[in-house]
């Protein structure tokens, strides 16, 4: 069996960043654009709820295994089997 090079291995702080870049970046939406409208219209009931622990455990458990991975080169059935990351996963998108 193959071992693993250390130097091969993202870090925590690479992974931390890369979530921090996708989550945590505040976008100021154009207001009047015609689709923002017709959604507020269509689901005018709708109204914005924090996602989750729970839902991210369950976004985590419906992708597929060995789907390419991203930026962070960790395969999905690593993100899904690692339980204990779920809820730094969760944290990122509590963060503004």
């Amino acid at each position: 069996m193959e071992k693993y090079q250390r130097e091969n291995c993202t870090t925590k702080e690479e992974i931390e960043n890369l979530w921090k870049e996708i989550v945590g970046k505040k976008i100021k939406h154009n207001e009047e654009a015609y689709w923002i409208k017709n959604q507020c219209h269509q689901n005018a009931s709708m109204e914005w709820s924090p996602v989750s622990e729970m839902e991210v455990g369950q976004a985590l458990r419906m992708m597929q295994n060995w789907k390419a991975p991203g930026r962070d080169q960790m395969a999905n059935f690593w993100l899904k089997q690692l339980t204990a990351t779920h809820t730094h996963i969760w944290q990122l998108f509590l963060t503004n």
